[in-house]
């Protein structure tokens, strides 16, 4: 609150016209006369948000968002003044234009909605906007699309691919199976350095992920056994990353995405994007597969609640089908004639 405001308090009608000890309810800033215009306040929240969190990803989808927010306004000739905003004006030119004119998925349209709601949460408790439009809005339900994944079948091709006898293969093979036995993100492992792999405990230390909250990551001793062989065959250099290139530079992301696509390509997989984000997906539906408790995906994801594994959950249901049937206790029982 700034020391230049005057706090402004409510007449009481008694004869004596005494002042009341009140507050107006609606904030002594929104209730100054001051005005800030759009360029204000989107600074003063994106100022805000940077004392909350150190993700450049997270502040650049702040802004993202603030501004097709703005664009979709400027489209239906409607000036983005955050004081003429109303609930009605949030739902029918923002969401359902987003909705039946942009024609924007469903998780698009939400996390859009969800960064204007945070926005206006944000003008109004700091006393900049004496109502909120947006406290009564809910996320938009609806399908989820299925969450790309790989099949075991495509894993092992994709595997196949990488040329093991040279050492930009074998790289490229030690980062696949890193990824797909961790489920780490593509700029997590860019990051990791030679210090962060403990080899006899088989794990990634100190991790940084999007929460930016240090996590220990296990993998198998298949891939420890890889790493083993990469890290000789990396030797004895300048650079601490523990990925690099031939001549001994960090290698870069966009290096590996490529690469990734090239081999994806000559693995024959066309009905699912070959990306690391995909490889990601793919860890967490064989893990989730294969017996592995949400709790535990959580912690070895980095996400900072359950939402996202429950995704995963609900989204291959139809595989947790087939794995009931086989695991059925009662079928089993059935199956070895015990009834």
């Amino acid at each position: 609150m700034s020391g230049n405001v005057v706090p402004i308090f409510r007449q009481n009608d008694t004869a004596h016209k005494r002042r009341s000890n009140e507050l107006y309810d609606s904030g002594v800033l929104a209730s100054s006369g001051y005005r800030l215009t759009w360029q204000e306040a989107v600074k003063l929240f994106i100022q805000a948000r940077r004392a909350e969190t150190s993700s450049e990803h997270t502040i650049k989808f702040e802004q993202n968002s603030l501004e097709c927010y703005r664009r979709i306004l400027h489209e239906q000739e409607i000036e983005a003044d955050i004081y003429d905003v109303t609930t009605e004006v949030l739902r029918n030119k923002f969401i359902l234009y987003m909705v039946e004119k942009k024609k924007y998925a469903l998780n698009t349209v939400n996390n859009r909605l969800k960064a204007i709601k945070r926005f206006f949460t944000f003008l109004h408790e700091e006393g900049w906007k004496a109502d909120n439009p947006a406290v009564h809005l809910k996320t938009r339900r609806g399908h989820h699309p299925a969450i790309p994944s790989f099949t075991e079948e495509q894993v092992v091709a994709l595997l196949q691919q990488p040329d093991q006898t040279t050492f930009t293969g074998f790289r490229d093979y030690a980062m696949l199976s890193l990824i797909l036995d961790t489920g780490l993100r593509i700029g997590e492992t860019g990051r990791l350095k030679m210090n962060q792999i403990d080899i006899k405990e088989a794990q990634l230390l100190g991790v940084i992920g999007k929460s930016k909250k240090p996590r220990d990551v296990p993998f198998c001793d298949e891939v420890r056994k890889t790493m083993m062989r990469y890290i000789k065959a990396r030797g004895e250099i300048k650079s601490q990353h523990l990925f690099v290139t031939l001549d001994g530079r960090p290698l870069s992301i966009r290096t590996f995405q490529e690469n990734l696509r090239i081999y994806g390509k000559k693995a024959g997989i066309e009905n699912v994007r070959v990306s690391p984000h995909t490889l990601r997906h793919t860890f967490a539906k064989m893990y989730i597969m294969n017996d592995g408790d949400p709790y535990s995906l959580q912690d070895i994801l980095g996400h900072t609640s359950q939402d996202m594994v429950k995704k995963y959950v609900n989204l291959w249901r139809p595989e947790m089908k087939a794995k009931h049937t086989k695991s059925s206790p009662m079928q089993n029982l059935h199956r070895n004639r015990l009834l």
